[in-house]
């Protein structure tokens, strides 16, 4: 339920953030700053973008290797040694049931006010169906058939594992708070989901490959997150005490795999020459949406938390002029973002061309080419992406 305000930000007690460095985390850890919260991460440490120059100093840092195991992380035992008061943590890395339950033995003990877990709209796609819009379930219950939930969790393992770390939370008796966020987007994103497909629509001339879409998504509405949004929740849930709610945050705007690509395209002047190569082939080189089971209703955060996410269009803006600028700001990432590229969709004889501007100090110069293939665009005759949704 919903207590009174929690009270000032000097409240006793720490927020401890397992995770913190992917575009949710990083806009999390900032709000908790500005709320003047103390605040200890624990994570591996490695500095994506500017992860380092944003927290270094301003936070507690507990360098631990999750994938390691944490009951063997020295920092860790050290700082329970001390018994800590916790006000919350925040768990943006417990993705399984296992993973859920080592982080709930050791901290589980600490008696956190709330336990606050980010988890992913894809549970939906294995649990049995809703509506859409689809509304937050407490309890969300998993097919009786045994044969149709083996199917449901080989058709979205992430959710599966998403759904179990819940399960092992709600078991465990803490007080808690599941969000449920679709694919998250904005600055900092390592998962480089947004960042490939910004650089295939922006050099669309360059790789000449249509975007893939299969046929179940041409049509399919789903879902994007906000990354700032994710704070806003977390933060408002905090400061108004909430326990043992489970909230969907996403953008108030639907979508389809053609509808986004297609925005972004325009974004780069490119809504006319970009294509879709729709496939009935299941694997793919889609980037888009992880959950399956269609739009998230967002009521329940408004009403309940004074949730209003930021139009679509500004994030569209905020996050393609994030991403300009990282192509020569954050040279490990972007190098990454095209090796990606190179592996899974642009031609051989266009990899160098593409790396060459994207490595480019002043865009304006980009070379004069109309790719290796010749130019692509209506006279293709290739399938244009739609806007309707």
């Amino acid at each position: 339920g919903i207590n009174a305000e929690y009270g000032s930000a000097e409240e006793e007690g720490e927020v401890l953030v397992l995770g913190g460095q992917g575009l949710a985390g990083s806009a999390t850890l900032s709000a908790l700053l500005e709320a003047k919260l103390s605040v200890t991460v624990l994570n591996d440490n490695k500095n994506y973008y500017d992860y380092h120059e944003l927290f270094q100093g301003k936070v507690e840092s507990l360098a631990c290797l999750r994938a390691a195991g944490l009951s063997g992380c020295f920092e860790l035992q050290n700082y329970l040694a001390g018994a800590p008061k916790i006000r919350a943590v925040v768990d943006f890395t417990s993705s399984s049931k296992s993973l859920m339950e080592e982080a709930l033995k050791l901290l589980g003990p600490l008696s956190p006010d709330v336990y606050m877990f980010v988890s992913a709209a894809a549970v939906y796609d294995v649990a049995v169906p809703l509506p859409a819009p689809i509304e937050e379930v407490e309890v969300l219950e998993r097919p009786e058939s045994v044969l149709l939930r083996e199917t449901y969790n080989d058709r979205n393992i992430f959710g599966n594992n998403m759904l179990g770390a819940e399960e092992a939370l709600r078991e465990s008796g803490l007080p808690f708070v599941i969000l449920r966020c679709a694919d998250i987007v904005g600055p900092r994103d390592t998962t480089y989901r947004w960042w490939q497909y910004q650089v295939w629509s922006e050099h669309f001339d360059i790789i000449n490959t249509g975007f893939v879409v299969p046929d179940s998504l041409r049509n399919m509405r789903f879902s994007l997150t906000y990354g700032g949004d994710v704070a806003q929740v977390i933060l408002s849930a905090l400061q108004k005490g909430v326990t043992n709610r489970v909230y969907n945050v996403a953008m108030e705007k639907p979508f389809t795999l053609p509808h986004y690509l297609l925005e972004m395209c325009k974004t780069f002047n490119n809504g006319e020459n970009c294509y879709a190569d729709f496939t009935e082939a299941q694997e793919t080189y889609n980037l888009y949406p992880s959950n399956h089971q269609g739009v998230l209703s967002i009521e329940r955060a408004k009403e309940e938390l004074g949730f209003t996410p930021p139009p679509w269009d500004t994030v569209l803006a905020e996050t393609v002029e994030f991403y300009g600028e990282a192509r020569l700001k954050f040279t490990k990432e972007r190098n990454t973002v095209l090796r990606k590229l190179s592996d899974n969709v642009v031609p051989f004889l266009s990899v160098g061309i593409l790396n060459e501007v994207m490595t480019k100090p002043d865009l304006s110069q980009t070379l004069d080419t109309d790719g290796p293939t010749g130019p692509s665009g209506p006279s293709s005759g290739k399938p244009l992406l739609r806007s309707e949704l």
